[in-house]
C-alpha cells in the first residue's frame, strides 16, 4: 500500500468504469438529480390533475345552470314559478339523499343539521328560497334582458362579500377583470333585446338585484360549511332545507302535480342536473378555490345559455354577443392565472 510523506496511508486513486462517484463531487450531484426530479413529478402531476378537474367541474356547472333557463321556460307551461322551484329541489333532495344513503354518509348529514342548524337554515333560505322566489317574481315586472344583465351581479357580490367576510384580497387586476367580465356578460345577456328602465320595471330590477345578493350569500355560506363537511353532504342538507322553505310558497301559489310529460321531463332534468349536480359541483369548487376566483366563473353562465339557445333553439347571434363572450373568456382566464 502506498504511503505519503509522513507515513499516512494514501487514498486509493479513482478507477474509471466503477460507476461510483465521490461524495460531494459534481458527479454525485448529477447522479442524485434525476431522483429528486422523479420524486417531484408525481406531486406536480397531482396538482395539475386537481386543477383540470376543477375546470371541468366549472364547465359542467355553467353548462347545467345555463341550460336551466330554457328548461324553466318549458316547465312554466304547466306549473307556477314557486311550484317549479319546490318540485325541482325536492327531486334534487331525493337524488342526493339516495347518494348519501348508498355511500353511508347520511349520519354526516344528520350531524351537520344537528350542529350547524342556524347556518344551514340561512344559507338555504338565502340561496334557494329567497333567490328563486325573487328571481321568478322579478320576471313578472322587468324584461328578460334586464334580468339577464342584472343576474351577473352575483359574481360582483361574491367578490365584495369575500373581501369583507373571508378577508380575500382581490387587487386592482381582479377588480378590472371583474368589471370587464360584467360588461361582456351584459352584452351577451342583452342579446338582440335592449336594456329598458321604466317605473314598473324598476321594481323587478330591484328584486333581481336582491336575488343576486342572496345568491352570493349562499356561495359564501356554503363555502364555510364545506370547510367542515364534504360538499355532497352540504349540498344535500341545503337542498332539503330549501325545499322545505319553498313548500308553503308552492302551496300558496296552488301546487298542481297533474302535469304533461314534457313538463315532468324538464323538472327532472332541472332537479338532477341544474339542482343536484350543478350545486354539488359548485360547492366542491368553492371548497378548493378562493370565492372571488370561483365567482368570476359564473360570468360564463350567460355565455353558455346563449350558446345553447343558438344551437338548440336557433336563436340569432349578434356581433355584440360574440364580443361580449370574448371579453368574459379573457377575464376568466386572467383571474385563473
Amino acid at each position: 500500500m502506498r504511503r505519503d510523506a509522513v507515513g499516512r496511508k494514501a487514498p486509493a486513486p479513482e478507477t474509471a468504469g466503477t460507476g461510483d462517484a465521490l461524495p460531494g463531487s459534481r458527479d454525485a450531484a448529477l447522479a442524485r438529480k434525476p431522483d429528486r426530479e422523479t420524486a417531484r413529478r408525481p406531486a406536480f402531476s397531482a396538482r395539475q390533475a386537481r386543477r383540470i378537474t376543477l375546470y371541468l367541474l366549472a364547465l359542467g356547472t355553467v353548462a347545467l345552470w345555463g341550460a336551466s333557463f330554457p328548461l324553466t321556460k318549458l316547465a312554466l307551461q304547466g306549473l307556477g314559478p314557486m311550484g317549479i322551484a319546490f318540485v325541482r329541489w325536492t327531486i334534487s333532495t331525493l337524488a342526493l339523499a339516495g347518494w348519501l344513503a348508498v355511500s353511508g354518509r347520511l349520519p354526516l348529514a344528520a350531524g351537520l343539521v344537528r350542529h350547524n342548524l342556524r347556518t344551514l337554515s340561512w344559507v338555504a333560505l338565502a340561496g334557494i328560497t329567497l333567490f328563486y322566489a325573487l328571481e321568478n317574481l322579478a320576471l313578472r315586472y322587468t324584461s328578460a334582458t334586464n334580468a339577464g344583465i342584472l343576474a351577473n351581479l352575483t359574481s360582483v357580490f361574491i367578490a365584495l362579500l369575500a373581501a369583507v367576510w373571508l378577508r380575500e384580497r382581490v387587487g386592482p387586476r381582479g377588480w378590472l377583470a371583474m368589471g370587464v367580465a360584467f360588461l361582456g356578460a351584459a352584452l351577451v345577456s342583452q342579446g338582440t333585446g335592449h336594456l329598458t328602465i321604466s317605473g314598473t320595471g324598476l321594481t323587478g330590477d330591484l328584486m333581481m338585484v336582491l336575488a343576486t345578493f342572496f345568491g352570493a350569500l349562499f356561495s359564501i355560506g356554503g363555502k364555510g360549511l364545506t370547510e367542515h363537511y364534504p360538499s355532497d353532504v352540504v349540498t344535500t342538507a341545503i337542498a332539503a332545507a330549501g325545499a322545505l322553505f319553498l313548500l308553503p310558497l308552492a302551496l300558496w301559489e296552488g301546487l298542481n302535480l297533474a302535469l304533461p310529460a314534457t313538463v315532468w321531463v324538464a323538472l327532472i332534468v332541472l332537479g338532477l342536473g341544474s339542482g343536484a349536480l350543478a350545486n354539488l359541483f359548485w360547492l366542491h369548487i368553492l371548497s378548493h378555490m378562493p370565492a372571488t376566483r370561483a365567482g368570476i366563473i359564473l360570468f360564463l353562465v350567460p355565455v353558455t345559455s346563449t350558446l345553447l339557445a343558438v344551437l338548440l333553439l336557433h336563436e340569432p347571434i349578434t356581433a355584440g354577443m360574440l364580443g361580449g363572450g370574448a371579453l368574459v373568456l379573457a377575464s376568466v382566464a386572467v383571474m385563473q392565472r
